[in-house]
């Protein structure tokens, strides 16, 4: 053995060794082999340890009684700026987690017993971070108030990712659950089935047909889709902007439009599709059914039309009329368009010397002649009773004028003929196309009267 400097120092060595074989590498008796500095020891610790450590008094509030500089780097405050905290450091923490970290607190407190939580607090810049708290109670050798010594340390990022690795296990569920239900409906449901794949801009379509189980795949889609002759025309852009938006972003819809079918021609169709999200939340592909609806189309359409129709003449009904000119009108580009009401002459004589059934058949003759005269370039409607309005779309006045000469050959009727504008309110065009009819009236039957 080396005996170094005097006796003092053999009698510590020779302490330093019996230590260094009775304790274990981490036993913090090991330190006792750097003498009596144990202030020396405990600054160097404090001053230069990467995790916050605090003494605290438990009373009604937490009070900090010492705070390491790494306390304040972890919590994101500096010195100066927490000392208005010091007296109550339940602050700085978010409000929903302060009842529960003070009552464990209190509970442990009481129970002489150590502290470990997990909770929530605010950094100076506002931002929100999640702290691990430690603390081991400690003989309070100036007050009766518990003592903790407690560590801090920012878990932030470990509950990110939790929380990531969470959403991460939910998305890719939710995927397996899609492709599932996915199987299922190409096993089960009949019809044309399809899924788009954005990043490779490729469209697969799978015939679910008794007789018919093809597969086809279109590569570049984006592009073919321009000039298909499986999407009419005039919903190529609506179709197209359906499909990009739900590239983008996720959606769950359905869609209406004319498709071509085999052997010619166009029917209605309906598209039901969805997004389907990868683990990083981004549309990895569109999936959906393609339904043929025509013959429920026409039979709504086919509804819809009867609705709006007259009965008796098969022409607008009046209020029906008066909306689809109003449209036109507010829609229309500048030119000249005439608003018409035209009254027969002695309906009720007609009605009361030859029977109802006489004068049904008037008025339908009367609403035939309409359309065969004006058909093509007016909207044309049964007011009611006798009376029939007309709004000419693409005629001069002379045309209008001539038509309604034409009309008179085979029927007597007063007429009232104004020139409308654009955007005008069509209440407007009847009103003074009604006093005009009335002037006639007054004056002679069988007559036209036009005002500018």
């Amino acid at each position: 053995m080396v005996i170094y400097g005097n006796e003092k120092g053999f009698i510590y060595r020779m302490k330093a060794e019996e230590l260094w074989e009775n304790y274990g590498i981490s036993d913090y008796h090991r330190l006792q082999y750097l003498g009596d500095n144990v202030d020396d020891i405990l600054y160097i610790l404090l001053k230069n340890i990467h995790v916050g450590v605090g003494l605290f008094e438990v009373g009604e509030m937490i009070k900090a009684l010492y705070l390491n500089e790494a306390f304040f780097a972890c919590i994101g405050y500096t010195e100066e700026e927490y000392m208005e905290h010091i007296s109550d450091i339940f602050s700085t923490l978010v409000p929903e987690d302060v009842l529960g970290f003070r009552d464990c607190i209190m509970l442990q407190s009481v129970k002489g017993e150590n502290i470990d939580y997990v909770v929530r607090g605010y950094r100076k810049d506002g931002s929100m971070g999640w702290f691990n708290v430690s603390g081991v109670m400690l003989e309070n050798k100036i007050g009766e108030s518990p003592i903790y010594l407690t560590a801090i340390s920012d878990i932030s990022d470990k509950k990110d990712n939790e929380n990531k690795i969470i959403e991460l296990k939910a998305a890719n569920e939710q995927v397996k659950l899609l492709e599932e239900r996915y199987k299922i409906l190409e096993g089960t449901a009949q019809g044309l089935l399809f899924e788009y794949y954005p990043k490779k801009d490729t469209m697969v379509f799978s015939y679910n047909f008794p007789n018919n189980k093809k597969r086809r795949e279109i590569e570049n889609y984006s592009e073919y889709s321009k000039h298909s002759p499986i999407v009419h025309s005039s919903f190529i852009d609506v179709f197209r902007e359906a499909l990009m938006n739900a590239c983008t972003e996720e959606v769950d819809d359905s869609l209406e439009y004319l498709s071509s079918i085999s052997g010619g021609g166009y029917r209605w169709h309906r598209t039901f599709y969805k997004s389907i999200l990868d683990m990083d939340g981004k549309v990895s592909s569109v999936i959906g059914r393609i339904m043929d609806i025509h013959d429920e189309k026409m039979k709504q359409e086919m509804l819809n039309y009867k609705a709006d129709m007259d009965g008796l003449t098969n022409l607008y009904r009046k209020e029906v009329a008066f909306d689809k000119m109003q449209e036109y009108m507010d829609e229309a580009p500048s030119g000249e368009f005439y608003f018409t009401i035209l009254d027969l002459d002695d309906f009720k004589e007609i009605n009361d010397k030859y029977g109802h059934q006489y004068g049904d058949t008037v008025l339908k003759k009367m609403a035939s002649n309409l359309i065969r005269v004006f058909g093509e370039n007016s909207i044309i409607g049964r007011f009611g009773g006798d009376e029939f309005i007309l709004l000419s779309k693409a005629l001069t006045s002379f045309e209008v004028l001539n038509g309604l000469e034409a009309l008179k050959l085979g029927s007597q009727f007063c007429a009232g003929v104004v020139r409308c504008k654009a955007g005008e309110n069509i209440r407007n065009c009847f009103d003074r196309a009604d006093r005009a009819m009335y002037q006639m009236k007054n004056k002679e039957k069988n007559g036209i009267f036009f005002s500018e």
